[in-house]
């Protein structure tokens, strides 16, 4: 009814939406050009066609300049007067001639590609700093086509609507309000899903800017730094509205995921982006963007984007469909940077003058001197500095990468169809009219179902599968209360046979991130048959949280768990080799971690009172293969440093304290939430553990460690991973087994835990140490060594891998492994070979498979 009445009233205060220009938009052959750009000259009021070609602008009666615009096409403009009605008018467009310069690349020669995106490189920033600050209403439509979907999954997703070949399609219209540097609001207004009328369209597609080092992962032609990944050709010229436009062939020198390939247009002289049409690779996936830029206060801004994605992944294949039409409303462009200004090549650069002050530089832009593209850079470089000091001494965060709020309103999911014919600047066409028939009538048919049992609640409905599969069941005020069922813990090893767990934990969460949860935990071991387990309080936040826990339950010597239960029960039942080592321990401990201290500080406590136990093997042992040349080994592992691993019952009163800093730590701010991103600067760990005696027989003993680990981007589509620890056990009166420090080794076929730092050869206790010791890990991958060099290899998503983990400690001086792998295979796996060395000594050669998918 409120629909109905809005409408009304638009109708009845507003009758000049009634008019408007309508019609279709083809090539000189008639053939339809599927979402072209419509806009009113001198602003970004204006449209898309679909992708049948039509479109349709509603505009108050008057008269108006149309510019028609397509990507390789001719701009057409048209002089228009609308009435109270809606005006035809169908559009041709030519394709677009290209002119040469009369200069030709002779041998010797740098094409002049080179020397265009030299000066547009130059200028990307400032580009960017121009727009102070926008509101501009954004029209998004995603289109998505289902082309193959895995069998098992088939009928389950026919059932919510989804099918092979049957696209659907979500539509949003959005506000965006923009503040320079890096704040985004977005207000959905309306959103419209033909499959799920709940789900938002990701509007974080429309901020992306290239003008921009990087967009989506991948370095874009205007970063500093594409020169070293992109080949450059001139292509020629056309005129567009009075200005100069040149065409660059974008050549990535080596293709695939992390750039771009395509066409770029650049404005002579303002050296802005016209438009471009340049593809990539993410994750297997074909992604190719394209942009239409348009002049709007004499700035010139992408009104028109549309995204195209495509592929498959782990059975699902695909095609993606975005598009997006963006009104600039409000804009608010910086006068201190003019386009009146002239970059001149690098290779004519003068040195760049002293600039001190914010006010120095508006003076030498106001001044219209001619700029090196060097020297244009240094000069953004210091307006940006100055602007950030304004900002902090303003109050506002600096250290934030992106400040962005998304707000959903009320009524943006209950818009009825009349809302949408109304305020729908793209036409449908008919297959998408066709797609929200289908589902509406979908949607119709499964809420009936659901009516004829109003008491039904899935979420909180128990099902004797769930005995099984575990489930979560969400109550009434956030309350949360998961199953996690014996069968997801199965596991076997010889100490306890076979062995499940079970679980219960209940969660409550209020206020925008607290959140408290009780968990008891139940193991029982069949070949003990013993029970045991653990109660576990929680109470924290996003900043901080506190736990206490007690009870009674297994662990593996290394704390760190270096083999899965669930991969040494494959290796103990099919193999023979049990190389999981435990002890049992009953305990009670407490830990409170505080996160981001000043944003690049962390720390963390515990303090544990425990008693610990040995275990051993079975009398009774179970394997599914005999294996002649093989037989169980004790769990007392084995060790250079000491004869006798084995330790009596006694107890041990532990405390330890962690902190992390990471100082150049960055972060992005949603709707008052920190986010913190994906750290490249070094993270700076610091640990000390320290064992208290209680008496004769507790172990008492310091140890303080520390270590760095570090990215560095080594050059296109490679990096290089960096991690370096050490310690020293500052005192060691008395010390168990237990207490050694352990490391991250590994003695199956199949390699599990962080790539980087865990080894991939090295016995798992065989050099555990009680003395000093040094870890380093140097990891290079690349897309462009040797067998990446195969385009066909390459566009596969493989990458080439080389390593090298290092270890010393007293007992062993100088333990080596040398790494080659493939990484990405199938998306999921990798396969290495790897060299050991003792020393100078060559010890073996060995084949790892690894996989990014975690396992239990």
């Amino acid at each position: 009814m409120r629909q109905r009445f809005l409408f009304l009233f638009l109708l009845l205060t507003n009758v000049s939406l009634a008019g408007g220009v309508r019609g279709l938009i083809a090539t000189t052959r008639n053939e339809p050009l599927p979402y072209a750009g419509i806009v009113v000259q001198g602003t970004s009021n204006g449209t898309l066609a679909n992708a049948e070609g039509r479109y349709e602008l509603s505009l108050p009666a008057g008269k108006y300049e149309l510019v028609f615009q397509y990507l390789s096409f001719k701009t057409v403009t048209k002089t228009v007067t609308v009435s109270e009605d809606f005006l035809e008018l169908n559009v041709i467009l030519e394709e677009q001639p290209l002119n040469l310069d009369a200069a030709q690349v002779g041998k010797g020669k740098e094409d002049p590609a080179y020397s265009v995106m030299r000066r547009a490189i130059a200028k990307a920033r400032f580009h960017q700093l121009q727009v102070r600050s926008y509101t501009a209403r954004a029209y998004t439509r995603s289109t998505a086509l289902p082309t193959k979907i895995p069998f098992l999954l088939e009928r389950r997703l026919k059932k919510e609507g989804v099918q092979e070949g049957k696209a659907f399609l979500n539509e949003s219209i959005t506000e965006i309000t923009y503040r320079r540097p890096n704040t985004y609001n977005q207000k959905i207004l309306s959103t419209r899903n033909s499959l799920d009328n709940s789900t938002p369209t990701p509007n974080q597609y429309v901020l992306a800017s290239f003008y921009s080092p990087e967009v989506g992962g991948a370095t874009t032609p205007l970063s500093p730094k594409a020169f070293a990944y992109y080949r450059f050709e001139y292509e020629g010229f056309f005129e567009d509205r009075g200005e100069i436009v040149n065409k660059i062939k974008v050549i990535p020198k080596a293709y695939g995921e992390g750039t771009f390939r395509g066409s770029l247009y650049i404005i002579e002289d303002r050296w802005a982006i016209h438009s471009f049409d340049l593809e990539t690779i993410y994750q297997g996936l074909k992604i190719r963007v394209k942009q239409l830029f348009s002049p709007v206060q004499n700035v010139w801004l992408p009104i028109n984007q549309q995204f195209r994605i495509e592929g498959g992944y782990l059975g699902f294949a695909g095609e993606f469909k975005y598009v997006v039409s963006m009104n600039y409303q409000k804009l608010n462009i910086d006068p201190n940077l003019k386009e009146d200004i002239t970059i001149l090549d690098h290779k004519k650069e003068e040195n760049a003058p002293a600039v001190s002050r914010k006010a120095d530089l508006e003076k030498m832009i106001e001044q219209q001197k001619e700029f090196s593209t060097k020297n244009f850079r240094k000069i953004i470089k210091e307006y940006e500095k100055e602007e950030k000091k304004e900002r902090k001494a303003a109050g506002q965060d600096v250290r934030a990468v992106r400040q962005d709020s998304v707000i959903v309103d009320s009524l943006a999911n209950k818009r009825d169809t009349t809302y949408w014919e109304t305020l729908r600047p793209v036409p449908l066409t008919q297959l998408e009219v066709k797609s929200y028939k289908i589902q509406d009538s979908v949607r119709i048919v499964r809420q009936e179902k659901l009516d004829k049992d109003s008491t039904r609640n899935d979420s909180t409905s128990f099902k004797p599968m769930h005995l099984l599969t575990g489930h979560t069941y969400k109550f009434r005020e956030r309350n949360y209360l998961t199953f996690e069922s014996p069968a997801s813990s199965l596991a076997y090893n010889t100490v306890e046979g076979y062995v499940f767990d079970m679980a219960l934990e209940w969660k409550k969460r209020w206020g925008k991130d607290y959140e408290a949860g009780i968990k008891p935990l139940a193991r029982y071991a069949l070949g003990r048959n013993r029970l045991n387990g653990t109660l576990q309080s929680t109470l924290g936040n996003r900043k901080w949280n506190a736990s206490v826990e007690g009870g009674e339950y297994i662990y593996q010597f290394n704390p760190n768990a270096p083999i899965s239960p669930g991969l040494n029960s494959l290796t103990t039942l099919l193999f023979e080799q049990n190389f999981l080592k435990i002890y049992q321990k009953q305990f009670l401990r407490a830990d409170y971690t505080y996160r981001y201290l000043g944003g690049i500080l962390t720390f963390s406590t515990g303090l544990e009172f425990a008693r610990r136990n040995e275990l051993s093997n079975l009398e009774k042992t179970q394997t599914y293969i005999d294996w002649k040349s093989r037989a169980y080994t004790p769990n007392r592992p084995d060790n250079v440093e000491i004869a006798n691993a084995g330790f009596p019952t006694h107890r041990a009163l532990l405390w330890n304290l962690n902190v992390n800093v990471r100082p150049w730590q960055k972060y992005a701010i949603r709707n008052g939430q920190k986010r913190y991103w994906y750290n490249k600067g070094p993270t700076f760990l610091l640990g000390l553990k320290r064992a208290i005696p209680t008496n004769d027989l507790a172990p008492d003993y310091t140890l303080l460690e520390g270590s760095i680990r570090q990215n560095f981007d080594t050059g296109p589509r490679s990096n290089l991973r960096l991690s370096v620890s050490g310690g020293s056990f500052l005192s060691q009166e008395r010390m168990y087994f237990p207490d050694f420090r352990h490391f991250m080794g590994n003695e199956f076929f199949f390699q599990n835990g962080d790539m980087l730092t865990s080894f991939r050869m090295l016995p798992y206790y065989q050099y555990s140490t009680s003395n000093k010791f040094f870890q380093g890990h140097i990891l290079w991958d690349s897309q462009r060594f040797v067998l990446t060099r195969l385009p066909f290899v390459r566009l596969a998503g493989l990458s080439e891998v080389l390593q090298v983990h290092y270890l010393s400690t007293p007992a062993v001086r100088n333990y080596t492994e040398l790494v080659y792998g493939l990484d990405g295979i199938i998306r999921l796996f990798r396969v290495e070979v790897v060299g050991q060395f003792t020393g100078n000594r060559y010890q073996g050669l060995g084949l790892r498979v690894g996989t990014t998918l975690r396992l239990r």
